[in-house]
């Protein structure tokens, strides 16, 4: 699904991301972690074109994507959510979700009046998905209510609509367990689990390691920008290098 080979990113004399190489399989939801520090995020950024890597290449189903833009990315199939997610507050939860699908026709001003019809039918289709979408996630009671309502745990499921609404075939999840109660992170990983079995590959950058072990297969560990190991989650868990990247010391 996505080969990154010798991804590499400076901030000036901090290497952030230092040659790092992987390979995700499709169809399978593989956990990325590491301490604080260690690249994640940056290594988010430059999967999803929020930055242009100085050195390396990434590849989507063999299509070159190294330095696309973001809606770029996007577009090829690339979906992304955010440790915090930023709603817009005063926007109903549909309409929300509603604004995530790609080249609606309707965002050109001049098709509006060229195309009216042609405009309509593409936002009730976009309407439909958007209500399907909030159903699957547990929202759709609070559909017309405004994005402010919601709770960091209720964001996160909203955040999870509105990527798939897109239909990607790979979506980057930035810690969908933080900040959540145990309820919803239960109903969090249920729909991963069910988006997973319809074929939708993850990335899952989380320090919740229950959810880590629960859900991933493969585990990438990370660790001062490199990539430090990779596993099945019971042999990071046990590996005595993970303990040390965590913890200062050897296990």
């Amino acid at each position: 699904m996505l080969e990154a080979s010798g991804l590499t990113k400076r901030f000036g004399g901090l290497t952030a991301v230092d040659g790092v190489s992987f390979t995700l399989r499709a169809r399978t939801i593989t956990g990325l972690i590491g301490p604080n520090g260690a690249g994640k995020t940056t290594l988010f950024n430059l999967i999803a074109g929020a930055l242009r890597p100085d050195a390396g290449r990434l590849t989507l189903e063999g299509r070159d994507i190294t330095g696309a833009r973001p809606h770029s990315v996007f577009a090829a199939g690339i979906g992304r959510t955010f440790q915090i997610p930023r709603p817009f507050p005063e926007m109903t939860l549909l309409e929300n979700v509603m604004l995530a699908p790609k080249g609606q026709a309707g965002e050109r001003f001049w098709v509006n009046w060229l195309a009216p019809r042609r405009v309509a039918a593409e936002e009730r289709r976009v309407r439909e998905a958007a209500r399907h979408w909030l159903e699957f996630v547990g929202l759709s009671h609070l559909a017309r209510e405004p994005a402010k309502v919601l709770s960091g745990g209720q964001r996160k499921l909203l955040e999870i609509a509105r990527v798939m609404v897109a239909e990607p075939r790979l979506v980057l999840l930035d810690e969908p367990g933080a900040g959540v109660n145990p309820a919803l992170l239960e109903a969090i990983m249920e729909k991963i689990s069910a988006l997973n079995a319809e074929g939708v590959t993850f990335l899952i950058i989380e320090h919740n390691m229950d959810l880590v072990m629960s859900l991933c297969r493969p585990v990438l560990v990370m660790a001062g920008g490199r990539l430090l190991m990779e596993g099945e989650p019971e042999a990071v868990r046990s590996d005595p290098r993970v303990a040390e990247a965590y913890l200062g010391v050897a296990a």
